[in-house]
């Protein structure tokens, strides 16, 4: 029997991170989505209203995401986020990017223990600027049609680049 598969949808993320998914495929239904994360500023540059634009306004963005992509997933989807490690990781000059990227890992983790319900696997993978292959290899396994097992999980594609730093 031949298995029907479907292009994945992906919601933002890098020139070399869209190109590098641009090709999978999906035996069910499945979305990737990587949020802008806002560029360095000293914290000095933060103010409030930086702070709602760059922070609130991307995780805003994220959840209606989700929202809108929810209704084609239940029953066997998959929902994949994509956050460059580094900002995850920290790095100087990234308070915004470091403050969007944790809350989505914390947004993923509890959609995963929310969506499990509904038949949906959510996970996230963090990766190092590079490694884009690499993370349309592990994008795929988490495709792949038994990888609904796998969900609460961050998976890290950073070609080491991470090792020996603590996670969030």
């Amino acid at each position: 029997m031949t298995q029907v598969t479907t292009t994945v949808p992906v919601w933002g993320g890098s020139a070399a991170l869209t190109t590098a998914l641009s090709t999978l495929e999906s035996p069910v239904p499945a979305a990737c989505l990587a949020p802008d994360l806002p560029g360095d500023r000293d914290l000095e540059a933060l103010s409030d209203e930086l702070l709602d634009a760059e922070i609130g306004d991307v995780l805003a963005g994220v959840l209606a995401e989700v929202q809108r992509q929810l209704p084609a997933l239940s029953g066997a989807g998959r929902l994949v986020f994509l956050i460059p490690a580094e900002a995850a990781l920290g790095r100087p000059h990234a308070t915004a990017a470091g403050a969007v990227a944790g809350g989505v890992l914390s947004m993923a983790r509890t959609l995963a223990i929310e969506l499990a319900r509904d038949g949906i696997a959510v996970n996230t993978v963090l990766y190092a600027d590079g490694a884009e292959t690499a993370v349309a290899h592990q994008v795929s396994a988490l495709l792949a049609a038994d990888g609904g097992d796998i969900t609460g999980q961050e998976i890290y594609v950073t070609a080491g680049s991470g090792l020996g730093r603590l996670r969030p």
